[in-house]
C-alpha cells in the first residue's frame, strides 16, 4: 500500500485542516517501483484493475498522468540556488506533458533577481499571466517537494543580477491602513515623611498618539504632570512636546518630516526646529547595505565556493562561477578585524587573500550615500525664534576612503563642514574641520574646529580601540547653540551654561580587552580643557566575570567637574569671565555580585552591590531579589533593600509588575526610618480603526492589525501575548519596517470549535510607520465527520446546497466536512456524468453541537 498525504491551500476554495488526504491505492505494485530508480516512477502507469475498491475516476486519471497534485495555488517555501527566498503562494498548472509543475510570474522572477532583459515586454507588463521557469529562462529547472511544500529554483548565475540579500521589492511594500492610535504611559507616586507628617504626590501622564492617513503619518507627543503636597498648592502642566508630519519617499530613499524635528547632531551639534527636514533613511535598505562592510573583489577559476571569515569566525559564504566575482552585500559587523577570504575551487585548489577592516561611525560602503536637509525656526534654546537651514552629505569613496561635507547657515551665522575616512590594516582613522562666523555682542568672531578619531581591534590580543579621538576648537569658534544661548542670555539678563562654550580641546579613548575565560577588563577616559576655567576629567576602570553561574563586576571610576558658580553672568563682553570657578570631584567604587538560586532560565537572582565614595568617606550597600512567575513569565517581583552610611539610612521595598496582553501594570512600596513611598503605573495602547478599538500593551512606531473573523482566542505569535478579541482583532505590537515580517495565529488556542482557520500564516513588508492589516480568512460551521452506509469513490468531492466545496471522500468512504447550517444537504461527485453524483441529508439539530466533532452515518442517495 502507498500513502500519498497532500496538505493544500487553495485560495479560492475552503480549506480544512484535515481535508485532502488522498489516501491511496491499495495493490501490487511492481517490484521496480522500488528499484534506485525511483525518479522514474512518474513514468509509471497504474493498472485499474489491480486497484481494489472504488477510486475517483477524476483523481485516478491525474494519478496516471503524473500529477501529484491538483492544480491550483500552494503556499510554499521558494528557495532560489539554494537560498531561502520566502513564502509564498504559488500556481501549479499541468505542463505539455500532463505534469503539476509551478508556474512563475515574471514579476517574481525579477523580484528575486532574474535579469530583466530575458523577459519580452508583455512578460514585464501588468497581468497575473505565469509560464514554467524554463520558458523564460534557459538552462533554469524548478523542483517540488510536496511532502516539505516546498519548491527549489535552480537558475544560472548569468541569468542573475546581484540583489542585496534581504531585499524587499518596492511593490510588496504596504503602507498599511487609515488608524489612529494611542500610547500611554502613567505613574503615581506619594511619600510621607514620619516625623513632619508632610506628604508629597504627584501624578504623570505621558501621550504619543497618531493617525496613519495613506503614506502619511501625523504624531503627537505631549505629557501632563501633577503635583501635590502639603506645603504648597496643587500644580498642574500639560506640555505639548513634539507635533510632526512624516512620509516616506522610497523612490530617493529618504523620509520626509514637515513639524518638530532634529537635527542628527553627527557634524555640527544637534539642534530642535520646527520646519521641514529630508533625511536619508537607511532602514529601506537591505540589512546587508547597512553600516560599513568592504566590497570583495576576486577571481574563481571553477565554479568555487568563496568563505569569508573574521576573527576566524565565519561571516559569509557564497557560490560563485568562474571569473571575476564580486561581494557587497556583507552585514555589518558589531566587531572588527580584517577579512579573511578562501576561495576553495571545484578541483581541490584554494586561495586566499585578506581585506583590511576597520571603521568607524563615519564609514560608508564604496557607493552609497547619506543625505540630510533641514530648514525651519530653532525651538530647542531658550525660545528662540532664530531661523536654521543645515545640509550634509556623506559617500563611500572606496573601500578605505568616505568623504562627507556640510553647512549650516542661521542668523548672524554660519558654519562649514569637511570630513574625511580613511581605513587600512593599521585601524580607521576619521578626521574634520569645521569653521565658523558669526556676530555677538556687536563683534564678529570666527574659528575653526579640528577633530581627529581612531579605531582599531587587534587581530591576535583582542584588544579594542574604540572612537579613541581628539578635538581642538581655536578661540573664535563658536556652535551655534552657544550663540542662540548666548544671545538669549543678554536679553533675559540670565545665565548660559554649555559644555562646549568656550572648549578649547577634548579627548576621548575608550579601550578595551578580552580575557578569554577570565572575563573582560576596559578602561575609559575623557578631557575637557576651557578657556574660562578649569578641566573636567573623567576616568573609569572596570572588569567583569563570571564562574560557575555567578556574574562579577568590579568599577572604579573618578570624576571632576569645573562648573561657573550659579547666578553671574557671561554675556558681559566676548571672551570675558565673569564667574567663579567651582570644583567637583568624586571617586568611587563599586563591586557587584549576581547568583541565579537555581538552575533554570526562570529562577529568581540574587544580587548584592557595595559602594564606596572617598570624597565624603561614605558607604552603601544593596541587596535585591528578583524573578518572575506565571506560566508565561507574565508577572515579575522585586524585593530590596540598601543601606546608607551617610545619614545612617536604612531602606526596604518591593515591587510587582504584571504583564497582559493589553497593558503593563506595576506597583511599588518602600519605607525607611524617614519616609513611606507608594507607587503605582500602567502603560498601553489602543488602535482605532473601522472594526473598533482594539487593546494592545504597546505600539512601536509600525505595528500590524490582525483580523480574524469569528477565530476569538487565537493567539499571535510573538504578538506579546496578543489573542483575537471578541470582535476579531489583534495587535501586533511591533514590525520591522521594509522587512518581510512573518504573523502567524495559534489554531489550537481558539476557544470556538465552530471556527476553523483558513490559513494561519501572512507575510508583510510595511512601509516604516505604517499600520498594516492583516487578514486571515476563517471558516464558520459544525465540524462532521460522516460514514455513508455504501462505498463511495475515494476522492470525491463534497459540495453544500451553494455548491461550495466543504470535504473530499476519504478512506473507508468517510467524510470530513464543516457545514454552516444545523440541517442541510450535501452532494458528492466524482465523475462527469449523472451517476457519478450521490446525495446525503444531514440534521445535526438534536445532536450534542459542543463536541470537537459530530460524527453521523449517513445513506448517500443517487
Amino acid at each position: 500500500m502507498i500513502l500519498l498525504r497532500l496538505t493544500k491551500m487553495n485560495e479560492f476554495k475552503l480549506n480544512y485542516l484535515y481535508r485532502l488526504m488522498l489516501v491511496a491505492m491499495c495493490g501490487v505494485i511492481s517490484e521496480n517501483a522500488f528499484s534506485s530508480e525511483h525518479d522514474n516512477f512518474t513514468d509509471t502507469t497504474f493498472d485499474e484493475s489491480l486497484i481494489l475498491g472504488e477510486v475517483s475516476k477524476l483523481a485516478f486519471e491525474k494519478i496516471n498522468n503524473g500529477a501529484e497534485v491538483e492544480p491550483g495555488k500552494y503556499l510554499v517555501d521558494l528557495y532560489v540556488n539554494g537560498t531561502y527566498y520566502r513564502q509564498l503562494s504559488v500556481s501549479f498548472d499541468l505542463d505539455k506533458s500532463k505534469r503539476v509543475v509551478p508556474c512563475m510570474p515574471p514579476k517574481l522572477l525579477m523580484d528575486m533577481g532574474v535579469d530583466k532583459a530575458l523577459f519580452s515586454s508583455a512578460d514585464s507588463g501588468p497581468g497575473d499571466s505565469c509560464k514554467p521557469v524554463d520558458q523564460y529562462v534557459k538552462g533554469a529547472t524548478a523542483k517540488t517537494d510536496f511532502s516539505e511544500l516546498r519548491v527549489d529554483l535552480l537558475i544560472p548565475q548569468a541569468s542573475m543580477v546581484r540583489v542585496a540579500r534581504d531585499s524587499v521589492a518596492e511593490d510588496d511594500l504596504n503602507e498599511g491602513e487609515t488608524v489612529g492610535f494611542i500610547n500611554y504611559d502613567s505613574n503615581y507616586y506619594h511619600s510621607k515623611l514620619k516625623n513632619s507628617d508632610s506628604t508629597y504626590s504627584s501624578t504623570y501622564v505621558g501621550l504619543n498618539s497618531g493617525v496613519n492617513l495613506g503614506m502619511w503619518r501625523i504624531r503627537q507627543q505631549s505629557s501632563f504632570t501633577n503635583t501635590d503636597s502639603s506645603t504648597s498648592a496643587s500644580q498642574s502642566d500639560w506640555k505639548s512636546i513634539r507635533t510632526y508630519a512624516q512620509r516616506p519617499l522610497v523612490n530617493i530613499g529618504s523620509e520626509l518630516t514637515i513639524g518638530d524635528a532634529y537635527t542628527s547632531g553627527n557634524q555640527f551639534g544637534s539642534i530642535g526646529i520646527r520646519g521641514v527636514q529630508l533625511n536619508t533613511d537607511e532602514r529601506m535598505r537591505p540589512a546587508s547595505q547597512r553600516g560599513y562592510a568592504p566590497t570583495i573583489r576576486g577571481i574563481a577559476n571553477t565554479t568555487a565556493k568563496v568563505v569569508v571569515k573574521q576573527n576566524g569566525k565565519e561571516v559569509y559564504q557564497t557560490t560563485v562561477a568562474p571569473g571575476a566575482f564580486i561581494i557587497d552585500d556583507l552585514y555589518p559587523t558589531s566587531y572588527e578585524g580584517d577579512l579573511l577570504v578562501e576561495v576553495q575551487e571545484a578541483d581541490g585548489a584554494r586561495s586566499s587573500f585578506t581585506v583590511p577592516f576597520s571603521a568607524v561611525p563615519e564609514s560608508m560602503r564604496p557607493g552609497l550615500s547619506k543625505a540630510r536637509f533641514s530648514a525651519g525656526e530653532v525651538r530647542s534654546v531658550t525660545n528662540s525664534d532664530a531661523w536654521l537651514a543645515e545640509g550634509v552629505y556623506e559617500h563611500g569613496l572606496s573601500n578605505a576612503v568616505t568623504g562627507s561635507t556640510g553647512g549650516r547657515l542661521s542668523d548672524d551665522y554660519f558654519a562649514l563642514y569637511t570630513g574625511l575616512v580613511y581605513s587600512s590594516v593599521v585601524g580607521a582613522i576619521g578626521s574634520d574641520v569645521v569653521y565658523s562666523n558669526t556676530k555677538l555682542f556687536d563683534e564678529r568672531l570666527d574659528g575653526w574646529r579640528f577633530g581627529i578619531n581612531y579605531s582599531k581591534t587587534m587581530p591576535y590580543t583582542g584588544t579594542n580601540f574604540a572612537l579613541a579621538g581628539y578635538r581642538y576648537s581655536t578661540e573664535g569658534y563658536r556652535d551655534l547653540s552657544d550663540i542662540l544661548g548666548l544671545r538669549a542670555a543678554q536679553e533675559n539678563h540670565s545665565t548660559w551654561q554649555s559644555s562646549t562654550y568656550q572648549q578649547d580641546s577634548q579627548f576621548v579613548a575608550n579601550i578595551g580587552q578580552p580575557l578569554g575565560s577570565l572575563g573582560q577588563i576596559y578602561l575609559s577616559g575623557a578631557i575637557s580643557k576651557y578657556r574660562d576655567r578649569g578641566n573636567d576629567t573623567q576616568y573609569q576602570f572596570g572588569y567583569s566575570t563570571s564562574y560557575a553561574g555567578i556574574s562579577y563586576n568590579l568599577s572604579i571610576a573618578r570624576q571632576k567637574m569645573s562648573l561657573p558658580e550659579y547666578g553671574q553672568t557671561i554675556y558681559g563682553g566676548v571672551g570675558e569671565s565673569q564667574q567663579a570657578d567651582m570644583t567637583s570631584t568624586q571617586n568611587i567604587a563599586m563591586l557587584s555580585v549576581s547568583m541565579p538560586l537555581g538552575n533554570n532560565a526562570t529562577s529568581p537572582v540574587l544580587s548584592i552591590s557595595s559602594s564606596r565614595n572617598s570624597t565624603d568617606d561614605t558607604s552603601s550597600y544593596q541587596a535585591s531579589l528578583t524573578g518572575t512567575l506565571g506560566e508565561e513569565d507574565d508577572v515579575s517581583y522585586g524585593v530590596n533593600t540598601s543601606y546608607d552610611t551617610a545619614g545612617n539610612t536604612k531602606t526596604a521595598g518591593v515591587s510587582l509588575n504584571k504583564q497582559t496582553s493589553v497593558a503593563a501594570l506595576g506597583g511599588s512600596y518602600s519605607y525607611s526610618d524617614d519616609y513611606s513611598q507608594v507607587g503605582a503605573s500602567i502603560r498601553g495602547a489602543g488602535v482605532i480603526h473601522e472594526g473598533g478599538v482594539t487593546l494592545a500593551p504597546y505600539l512601536s512606531d509600525t505595528f500590524a492589525l490582525v483580523e480574524a473573523d469569528g477565530a476569538q482566542g487565537a493567539l499571535v505569535t510573538n504578538g506579546m501575548g496578543a489573542s483575537i478579541d471578541s470582535n476579531g482583532y489583534a495587535v501586533v505590537p511591533s514590525l520591522v519596517p521594509y522587512r518581510y515580517n512573518d504573523i502567524a495565529l495559534d489554531s489550537n488556542s481558539l476557544i470556538s470549535n465552530t471556527t476553523e482557520l483558513a490559513e494561519n500564516r501572512s507575510t508583510v513588508a510595511p512601509y516604516a510607520g505604517a499600520a498594516v492589516k492583516v487578514k486571515f480568512n476563517t471558516v464558520t460551521g459544525y465540524p462532521v465527520l460522516i460514514k455513508l452506509d455504501h462505498s463511495v469513490p475515494m476522492g470525491a468531492d463534497v459540495f453544500d446546497s451553494s455548491n461550495t466545496i466543504v470535504g473530499m471522500v476519504g478512506q473507508g468512504s468517510q467524510i470530513y466536512a464543516r457545514v454552516g447550517d444545523k440541517k442541510g444537504v450535501l452532494n458528492v461527485k466524482w465523475g462527469d456524468g449523472e451517476q457519478d453524483v450521490c446525495v446525503a441529508n444531514y440534521d445535526l439539530t438534536d445532536l450534542d453541537l459542543a463536541q470537537s466533532m459530530v460524527k453521523l452515518t449517513l445513506p448517500c442517495n443517487k
